[in-house]
């Protein structure tokens, strides 16, 4: 069986060589810059994000407002999978979202400038193409892996640890080295509500039987970073018990994970709503309790204080505890306990109200 494994593993990477081989010939090659660009001569941007998960998404928004900082006159657009374009509505630092469907006439939007956005810690071939397909004169990313071979402004991977946020910003202020940026201390991930979106989503949480002082949990997390159900339930029946209401929120497979089990009265299991739906009727919580996930990005993004559990991700890389308003425990690969998250709302929220 180990053997039939390893000849699909071989398989698998002779078919990548040759597809990377067959592209380099085919894409526009590389030019090594000769001069920083000139800011005034940028006129259209693409900012490309291949993968499809919300998180990844919202932190590339600080590198966006960035981009327009720096380039005020460019249109600028973001090239991405399918998934959670509606995340960058009424962003106004985002002039189009693209998807996989523009790929055909990409090279004729006339791109003076792309950034491959992929994380820095791993070369990613679809980004790459994606931004080489783009045709700009100019093509930044980080260098490593094959890099070099669809990207001619390659920017040295950071040594150190940083946000991602900054480890993005490093692109834009690589390819704008003379402009007025704020540090990296200044950056803050962005969601934009559209007109009459915010207060549909307080009649969403009213309906709910929610107030100002409500706390969500959201139950979701990917593969090792979930938290079992009793967990939550425990925790929700103990905010209940000190004065305040509690909504549980995540998608189906949450949802069916509590079927059969007792949920403390008066806790209320919100249902699956769209996206900006959900990030509308969110933001009206006193706080938000969640693993390392896509809603944690966005609760934060839209302003909501948020307790932010961390079991198997870099606290320092993808966490917000540099924020006041936000705490950040790090469970160091194991999953918290019950007290420890209650010790942690009891901080944001402070005393509970004496109503229910």
């Amino acid at each position: 069986m180990s053997g039939l494994k390893d000849l699909g593993k071989r398989l698998e990477w002779a078919g990548k060589s040759v597809l990377r081989g067959t592209l380099v010939r085919l894409l526009p090659r590389p030019r090594v810059p000769d001069a920083p660009i000139d800011p005034g001569t940028v006129r259209r941007v693409l900012a490309v994000r291949h993968d499809a998960r919300l998180g990844n998404l919202l932190l590339l928004t600080p590198a966006l407002r960035l981009i327009k900082t720096a380039f005020p006159g460019a249109r600028v657009e973001v090239l991405l999978a399918d998934a959670y374009g509606d995340a960058l509505a009424h962003n106004p630092c985002v002039d189009a979202v693209l998807t996989a469907r523009a790929l055909p006439g990409l090279r004729g939007r006339g791109y003076d400038l792309a950034f491959d956005f992929s994380p820095h810690h791993a070369f990613s071939l679809s980004s790459a193409v994606w931004t080489a397909l783009s045709g700009a004169r100019r093509r930044v990313g980080f260098d490593r892996g094959d890099a070099a071979k669809f990207l001619d402004d390659l920017v040295r991977v950071p040594a150190g640890r940083a946000h991602e946020t900054a480890n993005l910003a490093r692109l834009v202020r690589h390819a704008a080295p003379e402009a007025s940026l704020p540090p990296d201390a200044g950056l803050r991930t962005e969601w934009h509500f559209g007109p009459g979106e915010r207060e549909a989503g307080e009649r969403t949480w009213s309906s709910w039987g929610l107030d100002r002082e409500s706390v969500a949990l959201f139950l979701g997390a990917r593969a090792e970073k979930r938290l079992p159900p009793r967990w939550f339930l425990e925790l929700a029946g103990r905010l209940r018990a000190a004065g305040r209401k509690v909504v549980l929120v995540g998608g189906p497979a949450e949802r069916e994970l509590l079927e059969g089990l007792s949920v403390p009265e008066g806790v209320v299991v919100a249902p699956e709503l769209p996206l900006r739906e959900f990030a509308a009727a969110i933001v009206n919580a006193r706080a938000v309790l969640t693993a390392d996930t896509g809603p944690m990005h966005l609760c934060v993004a839209a302003g909501v204080p948020t307790v932010e559990l961390f079991s198997h991700t870099e606290t320092w890389r993808f966490g917000y505890g540099h924020l006041p308003e936000h705490r950040v425990f790090d469970a160091g690969g194991r999953h918290p306990t019950v007290d420890e998250a209650w010790a942690q709302l009891a901080d944001v929220c402070g005393p509970a109200p004496r109503s229910t």
